[in-house]
């Protein structure tokens, strides 16, 4: 365990260079909001769906009845991209420029790096694809930008350039069982005693609940590398997961994770549909991991948006694209639950994507002065 603890610490530093400050792992009172995972599903999709089929999003609707849901909120934008970029910055984006994405104004990431002094780590954003897709992450504003720039995870995880190089070096591993960690911890409780303290204290920390805590997150992200996945939105599922491995190992402040193939709608309604069932299975796991950390659990909130809608009825070829100006296309659904969101709650109209990272802010302690939309007090308590 030695060498795979050591391997470890390679991994981390390499990929996200000299650690900064870890954000604080103290679980404070479980009515204040100290987290916030925003998961975006992008690529179009209807309230219709998103609301209204709890056969195909099951969590969806779990999360709605636990904390808040509500339809009508206008989109900012009239692509997935743009829309996307316009809930990130609280405004109104044009069609975008082909080859620039990057955002005018600071992003929700941005902001919460400057206000809050957050180190990198402490911010996360996961791609379900990399190149122009990671580019919404950050803008290009010159109070902003590459200094307050959070880290950025795509479908292969935080540390994926780094474990593909390994898996090269010494082929895929086989996923650890559950019963390994069992063993692994009756050999800790065996041996601990008898080793006494190590010259070594890094394996004296990997000792502790938070080193195990850590130690189990590391290999399971190298199993999750390991196992290829694969079928209706692999994409996606990618994106979730590693979003999933960054809140194990970082315990972030903010987490934002950017779904997008929904957009399979253009070509008929049935792919669509297995894809929104995919990516509720993959939300659920999110929130599975949320509820099984007591700190996360305690202090996370978690936001599901959609990114814009589709027309209400298909074109000639049976596909649904977003032209048709219907409430449908042009409007999004929320819904949200933990700390700071006012149960049950449906924001008075009219209802505004811009204002949903302006909130995000006002949860965590910071303002985002560039942006259009407004804090919704009559959505979230501060």
């Amino acid at each position: 365990m030695r060498h795979v603890r050591a391997l470890a610490s390679l991994v981390v530093v390499a990929s996200i260079g000299a650690p900064g400050p870890r954000p604080s792992i103290a679980a404070p009172s479980p009515a204040r909001c100290e987290r916030v995972v925003l998961v975006v599903f992008g690529g179009g999709v209807r309230a219709r769906e998103f609301l209204g089929r709890p056969d195909l999003l099951p969590t969806v609707k779990a999360i709605g009845v636990a904390g808040s849901a509500s339809e009508g909120w206008a989109a900012a934008g009239t692509d997935p991209t743009d829309a996307t970029k316009g809930i990130l910055v609280g405004r109104t984006v044009p069609v975008v420029t082909p080859g620039r994405v990057r955002p005018d104004h600071p992003t929700l990431l941005e902001c919460a790096r400057k206000g809050r002094a957050y180190p990198a780590e402490a911010t996360w954003f996961a791609s379900y694809a990399d190149g122009e897709a990671i580019e919404l992450a950050r803008s290009d504003h010159p109070a902003y930008g590459a200094p307050f720039a959070p880290s950025v995870a795509v479908g292969e995880g935080p540390f994926g350039e780094r474990l593909r190089g390994l898996f090269r070096l010494f082929g895929r591993p086989n996923p650890t069982k559950e019963r390994t960690w069992t063993l692994l911890r009756e050999l800790r409780r065996a041996t601990a005693a008898a080793a006494g303290p190590s010259p070594d204290a890094t394996l004296d920390d990997a000792g502790t609940d938070e080193g195990l805590r850590l130690e189990r997150a590391l290999l399971e992200e190298v199993d999750r590398r390991a196992a290829d996945v694969g079928g209706t939105a692999a994409l996606d599922a990618r994106a979730m997961r590693a979003g999933i491995s960054v809140l194990r190992l970082f315990r972030p402040k903010l987490l934002v994770i950017r779904l997008g193939q929904a957009d399979v709608a253009a070509r008929g309604l049935a792919a669509y549909l297995d894809v929104l069932r995919r990516d509720d299975q993959e939300l659920g796991r999110l929130r599975a991991e949320i509820a099984a950390d007591p700190v996360l659990r305690a202090t996370t909130t978690l936001v599901v948006t959609t990114d814009l809608g589709r027309d209400a009825t298909p074109d000639a070829s049976g596909g649904y694209g977003r032209a048709d100006g219907s409430p449908d296309a042009t409007t999004c659904a929320v819904v949200a639950e933990g700390p700071g969101i006012r149960r049950g709650a449906r924001p008075r109209a009219p209802r505004d994507m811009r204002d949903v990272a302006p909130s995000i802010g006002a949860l965590l302690g910071f303002e985002m002065p560039h942006a259009e939309g407004r804090v919704r007090e009559d959505w979230i308590v501060r």
